[in-house]
């Protein structure tokens, strides 16, 4: 019996057919491959570029001054190398010279305007070399390369693009960066694939950023200035006299706000949170000011109803200088050219005066009255108890129920001469006529017209 066999497995077209499928599919999935490659390749040169551009814009910033300088004219042109940001700490070390795409980056700077706008920098970050990025891929690398990054196209070679900017190259052509082999722009064909980033410092070709610098810029103040009001929130609301010091222990100069208060606090040197100043807020009467919570010792404040002002000294509140019942009180001494009183001026001691002490009603003595020298009464004088004196002249007359003679001469003194006074400082006459002594057995003497002491009967003696 015959039979017809079909053998089993592949035929040779099915073979081929399988090999073509499969080609098919390798070349796709290598498109892929190379795809994904060409991507990443992409990433690493957009990041490259944004780093230099950050780098590139704080350099500006650090160096404005010697940059003015040597950018003079409108049409100079300063290059600023990858190899000065790494020397400036503004890259790391070990940061390469060359992107992705083996294309070399020179920073090219440019001042506008110097004489009305110094200190504005336009600048380029620009790369030139290497293996030019193509047209279908380079507006998707320069996207992802930060602020102000931009492309140079093959079909505008002389053109530099970004998301918001466009702008030609021409001033910025024919520049060489150390170190590159020839000019980072041409205006040829040899720009185009090229990344390119502007960084406008303030410059005239985009608006001064709104950011308020930590540190000083040259000739740029307003940088440093805010023109709206700080609000304090979360760890800038503190409490007053708690601890102020940072992680490292350390009481580093700052300002919060009191959370209770709304008071501006400062980091003093002891390392709490405190008020800047000891005046505080004035208040309108005594009463008020007593009742105050939280003071400490060494506020001062103001009533407004006395116009007076108090300290609190841990206790309560004293009077700088006159108290709330108008009494003015001083530890020590008080000076003053005049003193004028409207009632009366009491002592607990002694009253001194190196001049004279006026009066236009009386003087009152509770005690003795010590004078050392003269005591000038244009009206009476009234002592209830006693008046001690070294001498006692009266133009007119005398009146006492009784007066006591303490001085004993004997009859035949000399009386009426002249002698210095040390109190007075002049010549005074002693004794003069009419004076009256005693002798020693308290017999009364008269200075008479002789000069000399006698008794009544005119005599030296009583008989």
């Amino acid at each position: 019996m015959n039979r017809s066999l079909h053998n089993g497995g592949f035929t040779l077209v099915e073979l081929l057919a399988t090999l073509a499928i499969g080609a098919l599919l390798l070349a796709g999935l290598a498109g892929l491959v190379q795809g994904s490659l060409d991507d990443m390749k992409g990433q690493q040169a957009a990041y490259y570029q944004e780093q230099v551009a950050a780098a590139a814009r704080e350099y500006l910033r650090a160096n404005a001054a010697p940059l003015a300088v040597q950018a003079g004219t409108p049409a100079t042109i300063v290059p600023v190398t990858v190899a000065q940001l790494r020397t400036a700490r503004l890259l790391p070390d070990s940061f390469l010279d060359t992107n992705s795409y083996r294309q070399r980056t020179c920073v090219l700077v440019r001042q506008p305007d110097p004489v009305n706008w110094p200190r504005r920098f336009d600048a380029l970050v620009v790369t030139s070399g290497g293996d030019p990025i193509g047209d279908k891929d380079i507006a998707a690398v320069a996207a992802q390369a930060g602020s102000g990054a931009g492309y140079i196209a093959a079909t505008a070679p002389g053109t530099a693009r970004g998301t918001a900017w466009q702008m030609q190259t021409t001033v910025y052509r024919g520049v060489t960066c150390t170190g590159s082999p020839g000019p980072a722009l041409q205006g040829t064909a040899a720009d185009a694939g090229h990344l390119v980033t502007s960084v406008f410092h303030d410059g005239a070709a985009q608006q001064p950023a709104d950011y308020l610098y930590r540190s000083a810029v040259p000739g740029r103040p307003e940088v440093n200035r805010m023109n709206t009001a700080l609000r304090f929130g979360v760890d800038a609301l503190v409490t007053a006299g708690t601890s102020c010091l940072n992680e490292a222990g350390v009481a580093v100069p700052g300002i919060a706000m009191d959370n209770a208060t709304r008071k501006l606090l400062t980091c003093g040197a002891d390392g709490n949170w405190s008020q800047p100043s000891s005046w505080k807020d004035p208040v309108d009467t005594y009463a008020t000011l007593t009742a105050l919570p939280g003071s400490t010792a060494g506020d001062v404040r103001m009533v407004t109803s006395l116009s007076r002002a108090f300290t609190y000294d841990g206790a309560g509140w004293v009077a700088l200088a006159v108290d709330q019942l108008g009494n003015f009180n001083v530890p020590g001494r008080s000076s003053a050219n005049e003193l004028w009183a409207r009632q009366h001026v009491e002592s607990e001691g002694g009253i001194h005066a190196k001049d004279h002490i006026n009066t236009d009603r009386d003087i009152n003595v509770g005690q003795d009255v010590l004078v050392k020298r003269n005591v000038e009464v244009d009206r009476d004088v009234v002592v209830k108890h006693m008046l001690q004196s070294k001498g006692v002249l009266v133009d007119s007359w005398l009146s006492s129920p009784a007066v006591s003679l303490g001085l004993v001469l004997a009859p035949g003194a000399a009386c009426n001469y002249e002698e210095m006074d040390p109190e007075e400082g002049k010549v005074v006459i002693v004794y003069p006529y009419g004076t009256v002594v005693m002798d020693a057995a308290q017999r009364p003497l008269i200075c008479g017209p002789d000069n000399t002491f006698r008794y009544s009967n005119g005599q030296y003696t009583i008989n």
